[in-house]
């Protein structure tokens, strides 16, 4: 794996044909692995590449959906991937490629996403999430997956261990493994009830993982605790991050009919992060940065006995007016969603901007929420 990806630097310098996978830009765990996992399984085993890599033998490599400076923000992927042996200097963010170069054709593959404001050819599409109303597909694409599970790193497992020669595969796909493995732990919060993220899929794919890494069943339940709880307290170590930091840690961003929605999601509950030094200050530069008219705050936390709480603030930050139509046209639509009702409750906050919830059904996350603000949005004049 480390061979593979330092040659990779080479490869977006040299190589005349190039295919870049990449994440979403939230460059989570799920994501972040993903797009390194599946560019090292494409790049040894083209099959689902079909002619876009036969006919020029195009040279993948995995693309972070971040800038370099907002690596370190990742705590969870730092962590994970170091634990690896992966130098962070090896791997390669989106800042460091030249999008717009004319000279060398670059195709891009998704992963964890099928939206982009990317302009290159997309020849690929692996994810894990609805589809948005908004999806446009090359028709000439050589794949596209997208089926509801609990981790896009499942649906790249899958894919490994579709090849009838895996055994045979170079010794690299025992790190690719164990990153997905981590991911798939963490995006179904260690196959809770709970939490209900957990799909037959992701049961499947870490058993033959477990059963490929020889973990024997009598200790399995042990080792994914342990690595879940490793995981969530390295993407919980926000202790050198300042609140606007946390803002950026986990971020997607939604801009239509000349509005925009941020949707920082936290490590913590919101009611925590809006008790921090310079909240407030941290909260205003950071929404006129991204020209932000609503910031929707997303808490999730993980208590010790492996319970989830998770809380919701949303907060107008300019043009009182407009804000506050945004503002109670979402909370209206989450309160009145029948496909994944979010089960708020208002809790008083007195002295701060926005208004701030329970969020009692565990269930409903980011991913049910980004197409109700979209569709919401979209219905504004």
């Amino acid at each position: 794996m480390n061979t593979y990806l330092q040659r990779c630097r080479s490869v977006i310098k040299d190589a005349v044909s190039k295919i870049a996978v990449i994440g979403n830009e939230s460059c989570d765990l799920d994501s972040a692995v993903s797009s390194i996992a599946f560019a090292f399984h494409l790049q040894h085993v083209p099959t689902l590449l079909g002619s876009w890599h036969r006919k020029d033998s195009a040279a993948v490599f995995p693309v972070l959906n971040v800038t370099r400076a907002e690596l370190p923000l990742k705590t969870e992927v730092t962590f994970f991937i170091k634990r690896h042996g992966i130098a962070l200097d090896d791997l390669i963010c989106r800042d460091e490629i030249d999008w717009n170069a004319k000279q060398q054709a670059l195709n891009v593959i998704l992963v964890d996403h099928h939206v982009t404001t990317l302009q290159q050819n997309v020849i690929g599409i692996l994810d894990h999430r609805p589809i948005e109303s908004n999806a446009r597909f090359n028709s000439n694409a050589a794949f596209r997956t997208i089926e509801l599970v609990g981790s896009c790193a499942t649906l790249v497992g899958r894919e490994m261990f579709n090849q009838e020669t895996f055994v045979e595969l170079p010794e690299g796909y025992t790190t690719a493994l164990d990153l997905l493995y981590g991911a798939i732990v963490l995006d179904t919060v260690n196959f809770s009830k709970q939490a209900d993220k957990a799909k037959p899929l992701d049961y499947e794919i870490v058993e033959k993982i477990e059963t490929y890494r020889n973990i024997s069943e009598a200790n399995r339940l042990t080792h994914r605790e342990q690595l879940f709880q490793a995981l969530v307290q390295a993407r919980s170590d926000v202790s050198e991050l300042s609140a606007y930091q946390l803002l950026q840690k986990d971020l997607k961003i939604i801009s239509q009919n000349d509005r925009t929605v941020s949707v920082p999601g936290f490590p913590m509950a919101v009611q925590d992060y809006i008790k921090l030094p310079e909240q407030m200050e941290h909260l205003s530069r950071f929404a006129n940065e991204t020209a932000s008219n609503v910031v929707i705050l997303l808490g999730l936390k993980v208590l010790p006995d492996g319970s989830v709480r998770r809380d919701v603030g949303i907060v107008p930050i300019n043009d009182e007016r407009l804000a506050e139509q945004v503002r109670c046209t979402i909370v209206t639509a989450l309160l009145a969603c029948e496909d994944m009702n979010f089960q708020l409750e208002e809790i008083p906050t007195s002295g701060r901007k926005g208004k701030f919830f329970q969020q009692h059904n565990l269930k409903a996350s980011r991913k049910q929420l980004m197409p109700i603000v979209k569709s919401v949005l979209s219905a504004l004049e």
